[in-house]
Parts: structure tokens; sequence; C-alpha cells
């Protein structure tokens, strides 16, 4: 392992998360930290601590909080079994998100056989607990705009992203390891936003709509703040919520008011053209031909065909949450817009 600097307390378990460079698992990483909680968390590049470092300056942890680094990858059963030696529970937040068809390959091996490796040296190394990160693409979909739930079922569709499959499949492989005696649970956050790099996830949407991106989706979908996602997980560990899969949405939205909310924080104009009828199939088609080409294109067509539907997201937990608070979704984007340095004065002012 390399040598780092860890959290001075040292009086709570040992954490290993993956994907700790990454958006989620910095803001993960930083929450433990905070708490109290020796963090072990892997990195591909040796010299990169990727967002962590960006993340962890955000958050304003002192400079001695720091994770034990560990340079490693999921695909390479080998550096997991390696590195996971007194590890008392995993967080695996590694993941491959994307919507684009090239990526199909991609996400099958770093979503899908990279879930298999973690959940396999778990199990060979005898580590007893691990929290999943999944998605709500993972879940189900309901007919006739009904509460999708945690027990929706998955039904094979044409909407079903390749995303969204191997999302699926990855939770089949955390509960494969259920069955072979690990103890297991996960959250299935709905689009998370909230302050990143600037430029991918949510916070390329941020800039889409700062540039003046005209289209909205008529649809809309479940969202919730990068924080709360990490606070969830913590939630379920430190409550011993074992064996289920736990819906993490704070509000769900129309894509137009969520669109327009940004636009009003940023001073710019709202989105005004809606994504239906010969504009969403002309935008579709122009998408997938751009794909079939091999050239880049703005919004990929599974993205531009599931924004249509309107997903409502309700937990059937609210008993084992009801102590769990949500950030509304407008102050996280509040606070993520004013730490990018995005939000208009106005805006800021009306929030003061």
């Amino acid at each position: 392992m390399n040598s780092g600097i860890l959290h001075p307390k040292m009086n709570k378990p040992t954490v290993f998360i993956t994907g700790a460079t990454g958006f989620l698992g910095s803001h993960l990483a930083c929450l433990l930290l905070k708490q109290g909680y020796r963090v072990v968390a892997m990195r591909r590049n040796p010299l990169s601590e990727g967002l962590f470092p960006k993340i962890h300056q955000f958050h304003q942890l002192p400079n001695a909080f720091q994770p034990q680094w560990v340079t490693g990858n999921i695909l390479d059963i080998d550096d997991l079994c390696d590195t996971l030696i007194d590890v008392d529970v995993v967080f695996h937040c590694a993941a491959k998100v994307s919507f684009e068809r090239k990526d199909k390959d991609a996400l099958m091996l770093n979503n899908v056989i990279g879930t298999r490796n973690v959940v396999n040296a778990c199990l060979k190394n005898n580590i007893p607990k691990l929290v999943y990160s999944s998605s709500v693409a993972a879940i189900g979909r309901a007919e006739n705009d009904e509460p999708i739930t945690e027990n929706t079922e998955w039904v094979e569709s044409k909407y079903n992203s390749q995303y969204a499959i191997s999302k699926n499949l990855a939770e089949q492989e955390v509960w494969r390891g259920s069955e072979e005696g690990l103890q297991v649970t996960m959250v299935n956050p709905g689009i998370i936003l909230g302050f990143g790099d600037g430029a991918t996830g949510s916070n390329q949407l941020y800039n889409m709509i700062l540039k003046g991106m005209p289209f909205y989706p008529v649809g809309g979908n479940g969202f919730v703040g990068v924080e709360d996602v990490a606070k969830l997980m913590l939630y379920l560990y430190e409550n011993n919520l074992w064996s289920n899969r736990y819906l993490c949405v704070a509000e769900n939205l129309k894509y137009q008011h969520l669109f327009n909310q940004l636009a009003d924080a940023m001073g710019a104009k709202q989105p005004h053209i809606a994504l239906r009828g010969i504009v969403l199939h002309l935008s579709t088609m122009i998408s997938k031909l751009l794909e079939r080409l091999g050239l880049p294109t703005p919004i990929p067509s599974d993205t531009i065909t599931s924004s249509y539907q309107n997903s409502i997201y309700q937990t059937i937990h609210t008993d084992a949450l009801s102590q769990f608070q949500y950030t509304p979704v407008r102050a996280v984007n509040y606070y993520a817009l004013l730490a990018l340095g995005l939000l208009n004065k106005d805006a800021i002012n009306q929030n003061n």
C-alpha cells in the first residue's frame, strides 16, 4: 500500500472506497474522513488523485484529513485482493457512466466485470460488508406513469440504455455475493447533481444551459445531490440496513422546471423548444446518424429517447429512512453553481 496521512482520530472502522477519485467517491471519502473513519482509497493512476483534491477543498477539510491511497484497478482481481486487507467495509462507487452506444463494451467491462471482481475479492479476503452505489436506471419501468419503487421489476425494453443494462447486471453480481455470505446494501440514486469538475456529469448540464441550450425534454426524472448520496450510503451502513436496495431521490422534477431554475440562477436564457413530435424525431435521427458515423453528438440518442418519459420514484422504505433528510435540489444547485463561479449575482442576492 502507498503511504498516506490518515484521519487523526482513527477510532472507527476501516473503509475501502473504489472510485475515490471520481464525483461521488470523492464526496464520500470526504464525508467519511470528516466522520472519523480510516479511509483507504483506490486510484488507477499513482500520480493523480483525480477530483479528490478539488472536492476536499470544497468541503473545507483540514489538510491532515487524508485517505491512504492505494494504486489498483477493479478490473484486476489480484489488485483488489492485494489491497483489500484489514478492511471492515467496502464502499463500491467505481463505475463507467455513459449513454453513448460506442461505450457498450466499456460499460459491461467496468460496471459488470468490475463489480464481479469487487464482490469476489470481498468474499476471498473475508471482508464482511459491501455498500454499493447503483442507479435508478437499474430498476424496472412502471406503466401509466405509476411510481417506480425498489420492487418494480426489470423488464426488457428498447428504452433500456446500455448503461441501465450494465447497472442491472452489476446488481445481480452484488446479490450473488449476498447469497454467498456477504452482507450487502445498495443505493439507487436518481440523476446526481452537485459540485464536481465543472465539465462532466451534471456539471456538463450546467454549462450547456449557461451557453443557451434551446431545447428541453418534456419528461421528468428523479434528482438528488451528490452529498446526499454519500450520506445515505453511510446512513445505511451505520444503521445496519442490509439486504435491500434503497432509492435515493430528493425530488421528482420535470426537466423543464429544473432547466428553468438553472437558467434563472445563472442569468441564462431559458430553454424554449420542447423535445416532442417532429423535433424529438429529428433530434433522435440526427444523433443516431452521428453515432453511426463515429462523430461526437451533443446528446446521445438513448438520452434523447428516454427524456420523453416521466419517471416518478417513490421509496417503500419510509420507516427505515424516516430519520434521513434530503437537501432540496434548488439548494444543491445553488451551492454547486456558487462554487463553480457560475451563479448570477441577482440569484445570490435573492438567496441571501
